[in-house]
């Protein structure tokens, strides 16, 4: 009996260690951004505000808080204005994305920074036989 609460009790304390350290200092494990970049066929470089409809950033309107950049064939950037961890120490969070639509292609993080005052993503997008392809997608990130 004394081991299985000492068990139990240790679990306890790793999972509350695990999701404050993961969510980093000053932040709780919430949704911060989520992206809905419905503009598959952007022009390249020309950032586009992603769907408000569709779309969250818990420091304002989506509308004008997320910003999604086409840099080339399957090629995005997605930056959500403002929920960055606001410092090199305070970087960290969770990102996932998904292809959307009715094409086969699927989409990956290539790598992401929320260690400034904003979140940064980049993103690529291939078809089923792996060439890069241009595709919508969703975004969700939260620490």
């Amino acid at each position: 009996m004394i081991r299985k609460l000492l068990a139990l009790s240790f679990v306890t304390v790793l999972g509350t260690w695990a999701s404050t350290a993961a969510a980093g200092p000053g932040h709780g494990a919430d949704t911060q951004c989520y992206v809905w970049a419905n503009n598959a066929n952007s022009a390249i470089n020309t950032a586009y505000s992603s769907s408000p409809t569709y779309s969250f950033n818990t420091n304002g309107s989506a509308e004008t808080q997320n910003w999604v950049t086409r840099r080339g064939t399957g090629a995005y950037s997605v930056t959500c204005k403002g929920v960055g961890g606001g410092g090199w120490g305070a970087s960290g969070g969770h990102v996932q994305v998904t292809a959307y639509g009715s094409t086969d292609s699927y989409c990956k993080v290539q790598n992401w920074g929320s260690g400034g005052a904003d979140f940064t993503a980049n993103v690529k997008c291939y078809s089923s036989t792996g060439a890069a392809v241009n595709s919508q997608f969703d975004l969700l990130f939260v620490w």
